[in-house]
């Protein structure tokens, strides 16, 4: 639990201090600050490759089906949490600055790089791997462990993108918690990583495309 707690107080120092010290996208510098910092802590207690989920995926055909399964679970979440958030009334995930895109390659290019290192990479290592794991560990005594350490892992998931509104908490907090439970089956973080990265990306060229419209997200760092 205390390195939980370390990792944590720095993404967040990070996350609110970084904007009055001038830094841009604090949000994607939290991830990265904080899943490397999660992961030296791991290696120096030890942690192999494997225990992490970090080794090399293989064979390469169970790894195409396990990509495909994390992107199905994930579209399938985000259809079900739209729908769940029509219901409520809700708007849908904001875009904020992302509304920028259309036609503008360079920040095109630019936002892929962050999807596929601070989002797709870092996200997955520090909820899905890191964070989770620890929290499975934390809830060990307790029937369905697994279950409840991919539900609360989900929640703050969700609640990291708060800058999305009430609708992207509930989206980025629904694939996170398909994702997770994913993880509980997989002995590889890769193609959570992979999906993740290919989900992000559609919804990029999307926007630079036009093919989606932007919501406005005035916290969007």
């Amino acid at each position: 639990m205390r390195d939980v707690l370390i990792v944590a107080a720095v993404f967040v120092l990070i996350y609110l201090a970084g904007p009055s010290l001038g830094l841009p996208m604090t949000g994607p510098l939290a991830v990265l600050a904080a899943g490397a910092l999660a992961l030296w802590r791991c290696r120096r207690a030890g942690e192999s490759r494997e225990s992490l989920g970090l080794q090399a995926p293989r064979p390469w055909w169970a790894f195409a089906l396990q990509v495909l399964a994390a992107l199905l679970v994930g579209y399938a979440m985000a259809v079900a949490a739209a729908l769940l958030g029509q219901a409520l009334g809700w708007p849908p995930a904001g875009t904020g600055r992302l509304g920028e895109l259309a036609g503008n390659l360079p920040r095109l290019l630019g936002m892929l790089v962050i999807a596929w290192t601070s989002a797709a990479l870092g996200e997955e290592w520090l909820f899905r791997g890191f964070l989770q794991a620890r929290l499975q560990h934390l809830f060990g005594g307790l029937a369905g462990a697994g279950l409840l350490a991919a539900l609360v892992q989900s929640l703050l998931f969700g609640l990291a993108h708060a800058y999305q509104g009430p609708g992207g908490v509930l989206l980025t907090g629904a694939i996170g918690l398909g994702f997770g439970l994913l993880r509980l089956r997989l002995r590889t973080l890769w193609p959570l990583v992979l999906a993740h990265g290919l989900i992000d990306s559609i919804s990029l060229v999307a926007l630079y495309a036009g093919a989606m419209p932007a919501q406005p997200a005035a916290l969007l760092q």
